[in-house]
C-alpha cells in the first residue's frame, strides 16, 4: 500500500521535472524514480528567444523547462486602415500683378491685384482660370458710380492666344451680334444703389433658363456701397456669390440653375478657363428703381485684393500669392 501511493504522489503531483533539481538522495520513492540513473541532459533553451517563440504548450519536457511562464506573444495589431484623403482644391492662389493685367478698352489705372476703370472703360485678367473647385475674392468700391451706370465683374470664357487675353478676343452671353460664350456675372451694379448676379448659359432669348435674359438675383445696397466679394464654385460647377456678407446661389435666383447649368459651367471653365473681366458703360442696368441715367464720364469704381484660387487653363502664368513683393506696382493707361 505504502509504494503504491509513493508512485500516485510521483506520477500526479510532483511530476519529475528532468532532474535538473535533484541533489543528493533523500531515500524516498520519488527520488528514486525520478532521479536514479543517468541524468537527462538540460534543454536548449534558445530557440524561444527569451520566450517570444514558445508558442502553445505541446506537452513536451522542453517546453516545460523553457516556456513555462511565458505567455505566447500576443500578435502585432493590424495597421489602421487608412480613410480617403480629402480631395485637394486644385491649382494655386494667385495674387495678379499689374502686369498680369490688360486694359480692355477706354481708361483705367492697373495695380497689383485690382484696378480702377474711369469712364467707358474696362480691364480683365491675361490668363484664364479654371475655378471650379476654387474661389476668387476681391473688395470693390462703387461709391463714386452714379446710379444709371453699370459697373461691373464677370466672367466670360472666349480663346486666346499665348500672350493672354486682349480686347479683341471678347465674348459675353448675351444677343449683341459678337460672338457668344458663356458669361459669369458676379455683379452688375446700378451704380451705388444696388446690382444683381446673373447667369447666362443659353446662346438665345427667352424665359427658358439662363438664356440672354439670365438667371438672377436683385438686391440693394442700403447705403453701403462698397464692400467685400468672395465667389465659390464647387467641383460639379456649381456657384455661390457671397457679398458683403449676403450669400446668393441658386435658390436666390429667378429662373433657378440646374444641373445643366453647372455642367456649363464646369465643362466651359475646364476647356477654356474664366477671364475675369470688368467694365464700366451706360445703356443697361439692373434693378430699375435705382435709376436708369447717370453720368458715365464722372464715374469711377476700383477692384482691389484679387486672390485666385484654381488653375491657369489658357495665357501667361500670372504670380503667386506667395511671391508678393513688398512693392505694389500700378499701371495708368
Amino acid at each position: 500500500m505504502f509504494i503504491i501511493i509513493a508512485v500516485r504522489v510521483c506520477g500526479s503531483i510532483f511530476r519529475c521535472r528532468g532532474g535538473s533539481s535533484c541533489g543528493a538522495s533523500d531515500g524516498s520513492q520519488c527520488w528514486s524514480e525520478c532521479c536514479a540513473g543517468p541524468k537527462p541532459q538540460p534543454c536548449d533553451c534558445s530557440w524561444t528567444h527569451g520566450g517570444s517563440s514558445c508558442g502553445k504548450d505541446d506537452g513536451s519536457q522542453c517546453w516545460s523547462a523553457c516556456c513555462s511562464g511565458h505567455s505566447p506573444p500576443s500578435p502585432a495589431p493590424a495597421p489602421p486602415v487608412p480613410g480617403p484623403s480629402p480631395p485637394a482644391a486644385p491649382g494655386a492662389e494667385w495674387c495678379p500683378s499689374a502686369a498680369d493685367l490688360t486694359v480692355a478698352y477706354g481708361s483705367a489705372q492697373l495695380q497689383d491685384q485690382g484696378w480702377t476703370v474711369y469712364g467707358n472703360g474696362a480691364a480683365a485678367t491675361k490668363a484664364a482660370y479654371n475655378l471650379v473647385g476654387g474661389f476668387v475674392e476681391y473688395d470693390i468700391d462703387l461709391s463714386s458710380v452714379t446710379p444709371g451706370v453699370n459697373a461691373n465683374i464677370y466672367t466670360i470664357s472666349p480663346s486666346i492666344g499665348s500672350d493672354g487675353f486682349q480686347g479683341g478676343d471678347y465674348c459675353d452671353g448675351a444677343e449683341n451680334g459678337r460672338p457668344w460664350c458663356l458669361e459669369v456675372d458676379w455683379i452688375e451694379s446700378n451704380g451705388n444703389c444696388g446690382g444683381a448676379t446673373t447667369l447666362h448659359t443659353k446662346p438665345h432669348d427667352g424665359p427658358d433658363g439662363c438664356t440672354a435674359w439670365g438667371c438672377r438675383a436683385n438686391y440693394h445696397y442700403n447705403g453701403r456701397s462698397s464692400f467685400h466679394m468672395r465667389i465659390e464654385y464647387g467641383s460639379d460647377g456649381s456657384w455661390t456669390t457671397i457679398r458683403d456678407g449676403q450669400v446668393i446661389n441658386a435658390g436666390t435666383m429667378s429662373p433657378t440653375p440646374g444641373e445643366f447649368d453647372w455642367d456649363m459651367i464646369k465643362s466651359t471653365y475646364e476647356s477654356k478657363g474664366a477671364v475675369i473681366y470688368s467694365s464700366e458703360w451706360e445703356g443697361w442696368v439692373p434693378v430699375e428703381d435705382c435709376g436708369s441715367s447717370g453720368n458715365l464720364g464722372g464715374s469711377h469704381f476700383s477692384i482691389n485684393n484679387l486672390r485666385i484660387k484654381g488653375s491657369v487653363v489658357q495665357g501667361p502664368t500670372p504670380q503667386k500669392c506667395g511671391d508678393l513683393s513688398a512693392s505694389n506696382t500700378t499701371v495708368v493707361v
